[in-house]
């Protein structure tokens, strides 16, 4: 996950224009280790057995830099639309939600 995580800010990265050396140094290893500084944390929701007596999340933004879901062909992800309130996000097969977060 670490090495997807990395590739993905990478381009993003990119995309924004920040390929200078001066502009990445933050995301270069540091102190002699090969690990770049990705900023990304994992969930893991097991599907629950009764989701009536679910709790949910309160509506929130993401805090991370970036967060990578696979929701696993279980519905629950909604993003907030302007005028419409919150959507639900079906999952599709075998993709990964990237949210892009807060800190980016």
């Amino acid at each position: 996950m670490k090495t997807l995580c990395n590739k993905i800010v990478g381009i993003i990265l990119g995309s924004l224009g920040l390929t200078h050396e001066d502009d990445m140094k933050w995301f270069q290893p540091q102190n002699g280790s090969d690990q770049t500084q990705c900023l990304f944390h994992l969930n893991y929701y097991p599907v629950c057995p009764d989701p009536d007596q679910a709790m949910r999340l309160a509506p929130h933004t993401n805090t991370s830099f970036i967060a990578l879901l696979n929701q696993s062909n279980i519905n629950g992800l909604q993003v907030y639309q302007d005028g419409a309130g919150w959507v639900p996000i079906e999952p599709i097969e075998g993709a990964l939600v990237v949210n892009v977060g807060d800190l980016m």
